[in-house]
């Protein structure tokens, strides 16, 4: 819906966070974003009466509800007042085929979408172990991901329950695993043609994970 965010890389529907308002979250309560770039976010909390922060490490964002900050640094310190983080981070590779929006805004530098697998799951493990410490108790985490399957070099392919394992570790209790269908559950008719090509399956789904 254009009510929610701005044309940017890797923007989800307004409609997803809406729920995960509906169900975690009562209005006047804090949400913190901290990868919030296109800002659907802080429109959809603006709609529905939360207070919301979120950050982005592109500081060429012309939305003054988004603030400057690199996560590679730690959470913001508003992080501690949070009742619910809604988490939607760049996937594991994907700003090697992910496109820019019409403004040019996309995957830059300091995305974690261009860290190596290692780096890339350590960044994870830290992030979650930081938010547990900081958060009051109650906090909910909504975390949205993907798996991410590299065909070529299976290694590489980082799946849901990775992610649900390091939140476990950094001692998360994880009590939900709801399946989010893309928006129109299609995908385009060049995917479809590579799918064949490549005798890949396609994937139409992504994970949102409740912790809390």
């Amino acid at each position: 819906h254009d009510l929610f965010g701005s044309d940017y890389a890797g923007r989800i529907p307004g409609q997803l966070v809406a729920h995960v308002l509906y169900f975690y979250t009562k209005p006047g309560d804090v949400v913190i974003d901290p990868m919030g770039g296109s800002g659907t976010t802080p429109d959809v909390c603006l709609f529905m009466g939360r207070k919301c922060y979120a950050y982005d490490v592109n500081d060429k964002i012309e939305r003054p509800d988004v603030i400057k900050h690199d996560m590679a640094t730690g959470w913001p310190e508003r992080t501690k007042k949070a009742d619910l983080i809604f988490w939607d981070p760049p996937y594991y590779k994907k700003a090697d085929i992910g496109k820019l929006g019409p403004d040019g805004l996309g995957y830059v530098d300091g995305s974690i979408s261009k860290m190596e697998q290692g780096e890339y799951l350590e960044f994870f493990s830290q992030r979650f172990k930081e938010a547990h410490t900081m958060v009051k108790k109650g906090t909910i985490m909504a975390f949205l991901m993907s798996h991410w399957l590299d065909f070529e070099n299976p290694e590489d392919s980082i799946f849901i329950w990775d992610y649900i394992d390091l939140m476990k570790r950094a001692s998360w209790s994880v009590v939900r695993d709801i399946q989010c269908p893309l928006t129109t559950q299609q995908v385009r008719a060049t995917t479809v043609l590579h799918h064949r090509e490549t005798r890949e399956l396609s994937c139409l789904t992504r994970n949102l994970i409740i912790a809390e």
